[in-house]
């Protein structure tokens, strides 16, 4: 029996959620399919997904179609080591300048632009990742390499920078499924509700074979991995719903605009 098609992040910021999924016989419930945060988003809204992990900003866009599975999420309370910018000049100095974005993520994108515009008070041109420039967003493992490898220029971590900006928490990912899928199959969709926080409980359990694991895909090594997982807060609390509803707000949206699955359905 297959309970819903399920979205799984191409990186391992995820992993410690998905363990249980992907090393078990939990993955026999579910379809499951890989991708970048914007294929997650674009899937989840073309209805070839039933619930997925998407970017906050997507979440918000769509929240007339989707509803966030509560309890769970990306989040960080500071550094966050995986969304970087990184510069070959002081941020401060990137006035007029341009600065090449991956397309994989739109909440990273959007908080740059937020903290170009309100923390750093600079005007840069953000243009596609492929440009040669100086200055460049990444995301995921090509940010934990980065930072890790990197010889020269300067470092900015956007949850470290968002914290100082406004002393509080972000939210860069959240699992939302579709409304049409919940309403028309509630009972399914409970149990992915519960199928994913008892994959996330494995991994707390398994967490050295969720280190190694990592640890093998990206090259880094476990110490690195250990501490970037333990940088992540993947629990949902009131901390980071209002580091997040500032982050929506900053962009236009009401503060009331996402709704939880968890609340909808009792």
């Amino acid at each position: 029996m297959i309970l819903g098609k399920l979205g799984r992040m191409a990186y391992v910021n995820t992993l410690p959620v998905d363990w249980g999924l992907v090393n078990g016989p939990l993955g026999q419930l579910v379809q499951i399919q890989r991708g970048t945060p914007t294929t997650l988003n674009r899937l989840l809204a073309e209805g070839r997904l039933d619930l997925s992990p998407v970017s906050s900003v997507a979440a918000a866009e769509h929240a007339d179609e989707w509803l966030v599975v509560d309890d769970l999420c990306i989040g960080c309370r500071g550094e966050v080591g995986s969304v970087i910018l990184h510069s070959d000049r002081p941020v401060e100095e990137l006035d007029r300048a341009s600065i090449a974005v991956t397309n994989a993520s739109a909440t990273a994108a959007r908080l740059l632009e937020v903290l170009l515009a309100k923390h750093w008070k600079v005007s840069a041109e953000l243009l596609p990742q492929e440009t040669p420039v100086g200055a460049r967003l990444l995301i995921g493992d090509a940010a934990l390499k980065t930072a890790q490898s990197f010889d020269s220029g300067f470092l900015y971590d956007l949850g470290l920078e968002w914290r100082k900006f406004t002393g509080g928490d972000f939210v860069f990912g959240l699992w939302c499924v579709r409304r049409e899928f919940a309403r028309e199959h509630p009972h399914e969709t409970w149990a992915l509700y519960h199928l994913l926080r008892t994959s996330y409980a494995l991994g707390q359990v398994e967490a050295a074979g969720v280190v190694a694991e990592a640890s093998q895909v990206t090259g880094l090594p476990a110490k690195v991995v250990t501490d970037y997982f333990g940088k992540l807060v993947y629990e949902m609390d009131d901390r980071l719903w209002a580091g997040l509803t500032d982050f929506l707000s900053l962009l236009g949206y009401g503060p009331n605009r996402l709704e939880k699955f968890g609340i909808v359905g009792e």
